[in-house]
Formats: structure tokens, sequence, C-alpha cells
């Protein structure tokens, strides 16, 4: 978030005595002063925050932060069995690694590899500078890639982006990364990231380093088009700017939901849609890449599509409350769907992809399990496990790790499995080039065939009080 500093000009001065002072004027009346004071505050640009810069890390600062990952994973990590692994042996293994690794960086990602090893998408340690970046630091080429039949196909553009402003498009064949073919490239990606919960969310760490870099750095592509010719895009790594809620109310009175994430900025916004979309007669809700978020705003967002209750079961380690504040606060999360303003009832149809994760795996699963939608696309990731926050390390670094798992109606279990819809819809790469939404298609075509029905008119939700 952006640091406002009070300019001066918005606060009086007391004025030294001039020589040869001035006829006095009439003062101006204070409401007056007050407008234009405000005025001027008002029009002062915000100051960017500092960007952030790491300190060196100290050798007892690495063996520190190393043992706490250690111990802490052990002793709180939400299955006992630490997913089958030997986590002594895995500890043993990384230990001289990563004390001794060659560069702090180095340092933090043999930590990150580690905790790789519970093969857990959200289990993980980032540095000091992944942890505490500025906004203006963090820069994403909004791309996604997918191997599919021995290419790698670039099947998501973000509109905002870089890439597409120079003409990258859906549908091309990725060839080479930074001048090394992309096949070769992607194996040692693929080598170097850590363990993920599913092969699908391993691929998502692998478009997460084609896409990060640091802002200002280069990254070279070079791209078969549609027409077959070849082209070099050169992305200078920037911030990404996209809306964070987008809502289309279409001519055939279908209504139209997708969002960035189950971000807290993004609530107010949902909330909106949600309401403008109520008088629609049926319902896309798109969570393709979606990566999740905070667990309360998808429990809220069921609320807005499902009666009040529970949506599934939470499993903590040994059955375990969690608890803050020395014990004294209970703090375990639990699935209680709760009622919003209005309650949506028109036809729903849900489009997932192996981007959705987490809280939009939970959304989709519990739509599913109760019948409320018909989910359309590829089996999600498979990632729906829960981190309450991440402890500080020595050094700076940030660990984060599982310390609550999830049963969608207190039996099916969503992590290492992901949801699989109903209707399997492949991006086909010819229909993406001509500009058409497989996906979105077979949804539209479905909702369609439910036209005939009757539609509910939205149901008046009392919250409780």
């Amino acid at each position: 978030m952006s640091r406002h500093l009070k300019p001066p000009s918005c606060e009086p001065r007391c004025m030294s005595p001039h020589p040869n002072p001035p006829r006095p004027r009439r003062a101006l009346g204070p409401v007056l002063l007050a407008a234009l004071l405000l005025g001027a505050c008002a029009s002062t640009p915000p100051v960017p925050p500092k960007p952030f810069v790491p300190e060196k890390l100290l050798p007892e600062n690495r063996s520190a932060a190393f043992e706490e990952v250690a111990k802490l994973i052990r002793e709180e990590y939400v299955d006992p069995r630490l997913n089958g692994v030997d986590w002594a042996e895995i500890t043993t293994r990384y230990r001289s690694k990563a004390l001794n690794a060659a560069d702090d960086e180095a340092y933090w990602k043999e930590l990150n590899r580690m905790v790789g090893e519970l093969r857990d998408a959200h289990s993980r340690v980032v540095s000091p500078m992944e942890a505490k970046a500025t906004r203006d630091q963090r820069g994403n080429h909004g791309l996604r890639v997918q191997p599919h039949q021995g290419r790698y196909l670039v099947m998501g553009v973000v509109g905002s982006s870089q890439a597409s402003l120079l003409g990258l498009r859906q549908g091309s064949e990725l060839l080479a990364v930074d001048g090394k073919p992309v096949a070769d490239w992607w194996a040692q990606q693929a080598a170097e990231v850590r363990g993920s919960s599913t092969e699908r969310s391993q691929q998502g760490l692998i478009n997460q380093a084609l896409n990060a870099g640091p802002v200002g750095s280069v990254r070279v592509l070079r791209v078969r088009g549609a027409d077959g010719a070849e082209r070099e895009f050169t992305l200078r790594q920037d911030v990404l700017q996209h809306p964070l809620v987008r809502s289309h109310h279409l001519a055939d009175g279908t209504g139209y939901l997708r969002f960035a994430g189950f971000q807290p900025a993004a609530a107010g916004e949902l909330g909106l849609a949600l309401r403008r979309l109520a008088s629609t007669d049926r319902l896309v809700l798109d969570l393709r890449g979606n990566p999740g978020g905070q667990l309360k705003m998808a429990l809220q967002l069921l609320g807005w599509l499902l009666p009040p209750g529970q949506a599934g079961k939470v499993v903590t380690r040994d059955n375990k409350r969690i608890t803050a504040l020395a014990g004294l606060l209970d703090v375990t999360p639990t699935l209680e769907i709760t009622a919003q303003p209005l309650r949506l009832e028109q036809a729903l149809a849900v489009l997932v992809d192996d981007g959705s994760a987490s809280g939009a795996e939970l959304t989709a699963a519990v739509l599913q399990s109760r019948g409320r939608a018909r989910v359309f696309g590829a089996t999600t990731c498979g990632c729906l496990l829960a981190v309450r926050q991440g402890r500080n390390l020595p050094g700076g670094g940030q660990l984060l790790f599982s310390e609550v798992d999830m049963l969608i109606d207190g039996s099916k279990r969503i992590e290492g499995v992901g949801v699989v819809p109903e209707e399997p819809v492949f991006a086909d790469p010819l229909a993406l080039v001509q500009g058409r939404d497989a996906v979105l298609d077979a949804a539209r075509a479905w909702l369609a065939r439910q036209a005939a029905k009757p539609t509910p008119a939205p149901s008046p939700a009392q919250a409780p009080v």
C-alpha cells in the first residue's frame, strides 16, 4: 500500500514580520480557507514507499532460521505423519546445502526446496525480498503456458500486460525463453522449483518462474503464431495492473462474473457485481486462474449462492483447536456459510482450470457437491489446505505452512486430487487464436438448455444479527 505523507503546504505556518507591512487585507473566511487547504492536500500525489533492500544474512541467522523451520514443521504441520516423508532424513540432507549456500538467495531457495519435500502447495519459505518487497518491486508478465502434446502453448495473456500490448496472443506456441529451447528451459525449471501438491501445481510454479523477475529485468520469448510465422518478444518486467473484478450482463440474459482472487480489496466490488447480476436469467462464475486467498471471502461468496450452513469440516493436527494469545483465544477456522443480502438462485455454471486453487477450489467443490452448479473446464490444482499466518524467521524470511485441512461435506478431500468437472473442456488453441472461449461456450450452451426451466427470483437472505 502507498504511504501518504503530509505535505508541508497543508499546514498553516507563522510568517516572519515583513519590513514594510502591506495594508491589511480582508481575511479569508474559515470555510473558504479550509476548502483551499483541503484542496491543496487532495491534489498532492501519494509518495510511494521506499524500495525494500534486504540486509546480508549473518551465519548465525542462517543456522537459527534453518532450525526454526525444521522444528515448526515437525511439531505443528497439519499432518503429524508429515505426508509420509522422513523429515529427519530430509533436514539432515538439506542442512549442509543450505548453511553452505553460495549466497543469501541460494540459501532461501534451499530452505524452500526442503519444505517442498512435503509436496504441499501452501507450505513454503519465502526470502526477505519476497516477503517485504513493495508493490512497485513486484513484476509479472501475465502469461500462462501449458505443455500439450509435445508443444508449449500460450493459454493465457492478461489483457493489460505488456505482452498483450506488443501483440503476443493466446494460442501461440512458445519456442524459446531467453535463447534456450523451451523444452530445455521447462525441464530446468521443473528440476529447480520446490515440490508441490500435484503435477498441475508444479506447472503453476514453473509459470511463476516464467513470469516473475525484478522490475526492470528483461525476458526474451520466441513464439510461433497461428499463421506459422515466428516472432521475438522482448518484455521488460513491470508491475501488472488488471481489474480485480469483471462482470457482464450479456444480451442473452446470462450474467458473467470473474475476479482475480479472494482478496479483501475486491470484496466491495464483488458484492456490487453480485447484486447487479441478481436480475440475470442464468449465471457463469469464472474461477479460472483464481489462486484463492481469504477463506472468509470464499464462504461469503457461497452465502450468495447457497443457504446458510456448514460447507464441510476442518481438520487440524491431532484434531486439536488452534489457539493464540498463549492459548486464551480459539482461532480454529470453520467452514460456515453465512447469509448474505441476497441469494441468487438462477442456473449456475462454474468454470475452472489447473490454475483454480485453494478458495476457488473450495467454492467450486461445495457448489458441485450440493448440486447447485455444473462445473466446466479442466481439473483444478488440487491445492486445498490453509495457512493461518506466516511465521517470521531469523534473517527476515518467512515460513508458511499448512495448519488446516478441509473435507467437503465432511468427507471429500480436494488436496492432491482437485475438483473434476462434470464437463471437461480443453481450451482449444485454434479457438483461442480465433477469439473463441471453448469452456465458456460449453457453459453457455448448457445454461441455454436450462432456460426453459422456471427461474426463481432472488431470495432476501436476512443476515443473522
